[in-house]
């Protein structure tokens, strides 16, 4: 299975919502989103992993979760966008996030700094790492 990046601009998921879906998963209620991918249009498949990264501020992983389906594209007013269903069976509070100088120095192998859209591959031995750091830091 293949490991990927989401990013999270919180302009695009208002943090009141994103309280409630912490909650639901906090209670074990897994919350699916539809989320797009940016510029890519294959590689993802049901299972493959997702981390969610919160950018521009409180920036770092905030929750993770698994692929539902395949890549989907849909009509948008300047051009079509592609989306992946995700669903997400653990979200953080901010406070509590995966900071981005955790990141940098663990998985190296990622541009924390630079993530400029959805949908950003982690390939190996940085998706290993990056999910031994996810599991002992949630």
């Amino acid at each position: 299975m293949a490991t990927f990046l989401l990013t999270w601009n919180p302009k695009a998921w208002p943090d009141a919502d994103y309280a409630a879906a912490v909650a639901a998963t906090a209670a074990g209620r897994p919350v699916t989103r539809r989320w797009g991918v940016g510029q890519r249009r294959s590689g993802i498949s049901p299972g493959d992993r997702a981390f969610l990264v919160r950018v521009v501020r409180d920036r770092g992983i905030v929750g993770a979760g698994r692929f539902t389906g395949e890549l989907y594209v849909e009509p948008h007013p300047d051009r079509p966008r592609a989306y992946a269903d995700v669903e997400f069976d653990l979200l953080l509070p901010l406070a509590d996030r995966l900071p981005p100088h955790l990141l940098k120095a663990r998985v190296p192998g990622v541009a924390w700094d630079h993530l400029q859209a959805s949908g950003i591959a982690v390939h190996p031995p940085h998706d290993a790492a990056l999910e031994d750091l996810w599991a002992t830091h949630a």
